[in-house]
Parts: structure tokens; C-alpha cells; sequence
């Protein structure tokens, strides 16, 4: 892929893509610019291939598709700003917030919500078009995210819900795997590094056998957990439990 990529906002978000995107071995230009500078250079020093702008209408002058992650204020600012550049040069822009008025400004645009696990190459996206992009600006911003992880079409007001599984979910999952470890490391005594690291190998080899053989939850319990063990007593207390749990946390992250 070829494509000169711009980003606007280094953040938590921003960051990701550009260290996902040098990752993955992306041939294109990839440059940025962020408000402050410091912060911007930071990130320049752990991704080699990006190119630090010192403006925002400088990335929007040189780049083919535009990741426009700002909070939306800035956002908004940034498109009138720089509404003529827009005009003329007609960059594909993608934001990270739904609901930025881009239609305003541009018939080339999307909107999406990813993760900040697309710095791993493992990112998951939902993604929302604009209703008057093409069918090619639609396949390259889908092969873009798809670079760094998984992609999902989803109607946009649907995403905000959607979130909690995959855009909350590193931070959500993180906390009940350390909780998990920790437990079982005050509770005995052990080491709480080693506790945390067999939990999160696990929970890859996991996955991964998931993954590799097409196994839901129930196959891999029935591989685990002999009639009358642990891990059946396990499995059984926490089908009687998470839902609640799940169901009151999901509400009051105003997800439900």
C-alpha cells in the first residue's frame, strides 16, 4: 500500500496507529503533526518511519487518507481552518469521534472507533462510512485499519454500545486478568508478577486455541474440566454470577 497516511493527534489513539501502522510495514508516507510538539516527538522516537508536520494543514497538504483523531472541538477546528485545503486537495478524512459534522466540509470521509491495541497489529475498529464514498475509498480505508487488526461495519448509532466490547474492552479485560492474578497471589503468598504473567499466557494460549480451532467456550471447558474438578466448580460459579455483574458494570459505564 502506497498511500501517503496523515495523522492529526498523537494521543492514546493516534499513537497507536502510527506505531501499528510502521509495524506492519506500511510503504507509504506516514506523517503527523500534534499540538504539542514534545509529546509528538515522543512518539516519533518509537515509530522510524513517521514524519513529524508542523501543522495540521501541512498533513492535510501532502496526504492521500487523513486520520483526523482529535477531541471533536479540535476536530471542528482543525476542518475550518483549513477548509479551503480540504476543498482543493480533497484528502479521504477519517475521525475517531462519531458525529464530527464532516459532511460539512468534505464528500470523502469516514468516521470510526478503534482501540488502542492497533499498535500490536491486534486493533479492532468499528467503522461507519459517509454516505457518498465510493466504493475504492471505502475498500482503502478498510485495507488500511485491516493492516493493523480487525474491522467492523456498524451502523453509528449502535458504536457508543458496541464500545464497550472492544474500545473499553483492553482496559476492562486488563483489570479482571490482574484482579484474577493478584487474588490468587495475596491469598497463597506467591510472587504477584509471576501470578499476573501465567494469567495473561494462558489467556493467549487461550485465545489462540480458540482462534485456531474454531472453539467457543463450551468446547474448550469440555477439553478442561473433568465432572466434580475445580474448574467445573468454577465455570458453574461464574455462569451464576457474571451476568449480574456484567449487566451493573455495563450500566453504570452508561453501555446498557
Amino acid at each position: 500500500m502506497n498511500t501517503t497516511i496523515g495523522i492529526i493527534g498523537l494521543g492514546r489513539l493516534g499513537s497507536a496507529l502510527a506505531r501499528g501502522l510502521d509495524r506492519s510495514g506500511h510503504a507509504g508516507g506516514l506523517c503527523a503533526f500534534n499540538r504539542s510538539r514534545a509529546k509528538g516527538q515522543t512518539v516519533a522516537e518509537k515509530v522510524p518511519s513517521l514524519q513529524l508536520c508542523s501543522s495540521a494543514a501541512e498533513v492535510l497538504g501532502q496526504s492521500q487518507v487523513v486520520f483526523l483523531w482529535t477531541k471533536p472541538p479540535d476536530a471542528l477546528q482543525v476542518l475550518e481552518e483549513n477548509h479551503e485545503t480540504v476543498r482543493s486537495q480533497r484528502p479521504l478524512i477519517v475521525t475517531c469521534v462519531i458525529g464530527v459534522p464532516l459532511a460539512r466540509f468534505t464528500d470523502r470521509w469516514a468516521e470510526c472507533l478503534p482501540n488502542v491495541n492497533l499498535s500490536a497489529g491486534k486493533g479492532v475498529t468499528a467503522l461507519n462510512y459517509g454516505s457518498k464514498l465510493d466504493d475504492p475509498d471505502r475498500r482503502l480505508v478498510h485495507n488500511i485499519f485491516g493492516s493493523v487488526g480487525s474491522v467492523y461495519v456498524l451502523p453509528p448509532a449502535e458504536i457508543p454500545f458496541y464500545s464497550a466490547l472492544f474500545s473499553c474492552g483492553p482496559a476492562l479485560y486488563a483489570t479482571m486478568l490482574e484482579t484474577f492474578a493478584d487474588t490468587m497471589a495475596v491469598r497463597r503468598g506467591y510472587d504477584r508478577e509471576v501470578c499476573r504473567r501465567m494469567v495473561r499466557e494462558t489467556v493467549l494460549g487461550t485465545l489462540l486455541l480458540q482462534e485456531l480451532d474454531s472453539a467457543d467456550a463450551l468446547e474448550v471447558i469440555e477439553r478442561v474440566a473433568h465432572p466434580g474438578g475445580p474448574s467445573e466448580a468454577g465455570v458453574a460459579h461464574l455462569r451464576a454470577t457474571l451476568p449480574e455483574l456484567y449487566k451493573a458494570m455495563l450500566q453504570e459505564m452508561g453501555k446498557w
